[in-house]
């Protein structure tokens, strides 16, 4: 599962995954959840990455964010 996906199924805005997190600005977390192969597109720190993977229970895991999903 992508962090965006986890993001949507929870219903949260990129402010509220920012806040879930406790990243400094939502505009970070947006460009956690962009797709694969854009050029903003940044990969969480591994503090962030610790983070995403306890806050999801699992279901979003780094490799997650190096594997291009939905081919």
């Amino acid at each position: 599962m992508t962090l965006d996906e986890f993001r949507i199924k929870n219903g949260w805005s990129y402010s509220e995954l920012a806040r879930q997190l406790g990243a400094a600005h939502a505009t970070v977390a947006r460009r956690w959840c962009l797709k694969y192969g854009d050029n903003q597109r940044v990969i969480p720190s591994q503090v962030f990455m610790d983070r995403i993977v306890n806050k999801s229970m699992g279901r979003v895991m780094p490799n997650d964010f190096y594997v291009r999903h939905g081919l």
